[in-house]
């Protein structure tokens, strides 16, 4: 296989500061005080992802980075709040454990719906929209309903968007992200 067919794993997202990373990494620990049984997502893993692109050839890899340049060009900076605890599916049998928003927010819908369509129109498809949350958890057996914690709302600022890749670790026997793309939000506010 050469260098032009080599997969990659990529996907669109936003990373987070410092101080966001270590308010979630605090609600994470609090859902583990409760017994709740998954396997946790280390903070250096915690990000808002808006669109996940699969495995790309490497010949793709800078129309998907102009891509994510285009829109950043023509979003400006938002403030983003994760305030729940939530789960897909669904609460009673959950597979993946999140910190997500009661509201999504203009600023961030119509940042998931520019990138979204940015991609769509390079091929890619997407079968929901894209919801602000943070993966905390992921849970292989949905036996146990998600417990409820109250925690503070953490807000954020949004200021860039990141190409993630997903590298496998075997000796981890999980993956890491990696960002090869961090494209600065420009644009003025209305």
């Amino acid at each position: 296989m050469d260098d032009r067919e080599k997969k990659r794993r990529l996907f669109v997202g936003i990373q987070l500061d410092d101080a966001s990373r270590t308010a979630f990494a605090g609600v994470s620990k609090d859902l583990q005080r409760t017994g709740f049984a998954a396997k946790y997502e280390s903070p250096e893993k915690f990000h808002v992802t808006l669109a996940f692109l699969g495995n790309i050839v490497a010949n793709q890899f800078e129309a998907i980075a102009s891509a994510l340049d285009g829109v950043a060009a023509k979003t400006a900076p938002f403030a983003l709040t994760l305030d729940k605890i939530g789960a897909f599916p669904h609460e009673r049998r959950p597979r993946v454990v999140y910190i997500g928003a009661r509201e999504q927010g203009a600023p961030f819908q119509k940042l998931a719906q520019s990138v979204r369509g940015s991609y769509a129109a390079l091929g890619f498809h997407f079968d929901d929209d894209s919801v602000a949350h943070v993966t905390i958890a992921r849970v292989k057996d949905p036996r146990a309903q998600l417990r409820s914690i109250e925690f503070a709302p953490i807000g954020f600022e949004v200021s860039s968007l990141s190409l993630f890749e997903s590298l496998f670790d075997p000796r981890a026997n999980t993956s890491r992200y990696e960002i090869t793309r961090l494209a600065p939000l420009i644009a003025s506010s209305p």
